[in-house]
Formats: structure tokens, C-alpha cells, sequence
């Protein structure tokens, strides 16, 4: 399933991520996703837990409109929370739901004591480096996230490459569905772009797309062009890591829900 995998740091995602990441995710994705993520050692892990649900029933006694999805660490780190927040544009996240103000007295004494680190970034949904046709699990109960730091001046070779991947897996109206994040803010060593796997369980992890993805790729393009991308691609990466998220019901604050 990965396209290439490497070793966990922090966010593991973007989105961050999305994050995140991520700078990103795969479920209810808008273009921009404001993305979380949160350490909480295991002596403090259920006091966190109650005072998210503490403060999210606060939110929706006071009627909020914006949703956070969570998820839990699965690999790496897994003393990590993810949190996810979608906007429309930019521009959304300008707008402060006075809820917010109301129930940050519960936030400060309930949640924040809890957790020893934080990170925040943005994920910018890249809809060229995309295949997601629908029909997927919505959110993914499994996140599968791959994480990316690109080359100084290779950027455009990197999206240009995943492109080419996104297209030929549309053609072929392919099994495997992917969504492509541009990651802003992730600050020194962080990834600049993250792809993102929805999933419905572990043995929805376990197994690879068919065809695969060489053999996609040569379908689309010969050998030697589908040669020639993944070449580009691995050129592009100056390094690279993955992550496994699952879904957290009870941690996610869906308003009137």
C-alpha cells in the first residue's frame, strides 16, 4: 500500500495531518485542515480523556459549529493525540466561535494541565495528488500516513511525480484511494507533504492495492516512463516516515451530534 515508508518523528503526519498534518486525513476533507497534535504521558491519559469530554459538552451546550475529529497513535509515539479541524479556505479560520471563549476557562483547568507537548500545523488538500472517488469509510477508522520532506528546489518535480501517480490510479479506476496534503508551518525538520490512506481496519492495512502500484504505473505509462516518475519521486525526497492513526468517537466533537 505505502509508496515509501521511513521511520516516525513527532507528528508522524501532517496532517499534520495532517495534519499533518499534516500536515493531514481522509475523512469529511476540506481544502484547508488546521491540524493538532498533542503528548499526554500515561499517568495523565485518562484525566486528559474526561476533560476533552468535559470541555467538548461544553462546546455543544453552547451550540459550536466547529467539528474537531480524533484520532489516536497507533505507531511510533503512541502517547499522541491527533485533532483535526476543516475549513472551507484560509480565511476560516478567522472566525472564532464565541463558544470557544465561553467553555476556555474548562480547557485551561481540564485539558491543558494533561498534556506535556503540543504541535500545530496546515494541511492544504493538493486535489492533483488526489484519488479519492468516494465510497470510503467517512472518517477512516485507520489512517495510514506518509510523510515527506522535499529537496530544496524540487518541489514541483516531487507534486509533478504523484500526479502522475494520482492520474494513472483514476484511469484505471484503481482499489487503492489516496489524498495529497501541501504541509505550511511545520517549522525546522518538519514534512512539507504528506499522503494520507483511508482505512477500514488493520487488514485493510495489510493489503496492497491490485494491481500494484509498479505494475499501475507501467500500465499508464510503459516501463520506462513509469521508470523515469519513480525515479523523479525518490530524486525529489529528502526524507521521509510513516504513521497509523485510528479513529477516536469518543475524543471527536461533531456539532448536534
Amino acid at each position: 500500500m505505502q509508496l515509501i515508508t521511513r521511520g516516525p518523528r513527532i507528528i508522524g503526519s501532517a496532517l499534520l495531518f495532517a495534519a499533518a498534518l499534516g500536515l493531514a486525513r481522509a475523512a469529511a476533507a476540506g481544502p484547508v485542515t488546521r491540524v493538532f497534535v498533542v503528548e499526554v504521558p500515561p499517568a495523565q491519559d485518562h484525566a486528559f480523556d474526561e476533560g476533552v469530554k468535559s470541555w467538548e459538552q461544553c462546546l455543544r451546550d453552547h451550540g459550536a459549529k466547529q467539528a474537531t475529529y480524533a484520532y489516536d497513535a497507533e505507531t511510533g509515539d503512541t502517547d499522541r493525540y491527533l485533532f483535526l479541524e476543516d475549513y472551507s479556505a484560509w480565511g476560516g479560520m478567522d472566525v472564532h466561535d464565541p463558544a470557544g471563549k465561553a467553555c476556555r476557562a474548562i480547557f485551561d483547568a481540564a485539558v491543558l494541565p494533561h498534556f506535556s507537548h503540543s504541535f500545530s500545523e496546515v494541511s492544504e488538500l493538493n486535489a492533483k495528488d488526489t484519488y479519492m472517488p468516494g465510497g470510503d469509510p467517512d472518517p477512516a477508522p485507520i489512517m495510514w500516513v506518509e510523510a515527506y520532506r522535499i529537496k530544496p528546489g524540487q518541489a514541483q518535480d516531487f507534486r509533478d511525480a504523484l500526479a502522475q501517480f494520482a492520474a494513472a490510479a483514476a484511469k484505471a479506476h484503481w482499489e487503492g484511494h489516496f489524498s495529497g496534503w501541501d504541509t505550511d508551518g511545520s517549522g525546522p525538520g518538519g514534512e512539507d507533504f504528506v499522503v494520507v490512506w483511508p482505512n477500514k481496519s488493520w487488514a485493510d492495512v495489510g493489503t496492497d492495492p491490485s494491481p500494484s502500484v509498479k505494475e499501475l504505473m507501467i500500465s499508464a505509462y510503459g516501463a520506462a516512463g513509469a521508470a523515469a516518475n519513480h525515479r523523479k519521486f525518490d530524486a525529489a525526497i529528502a526524507d521521509e516516515w510513516s504513521d497509523a492513526w485510528s479513529y477516536d468517537k469518543d475524543l471527536t466533537f461533531i456539532p448536534g451530534k
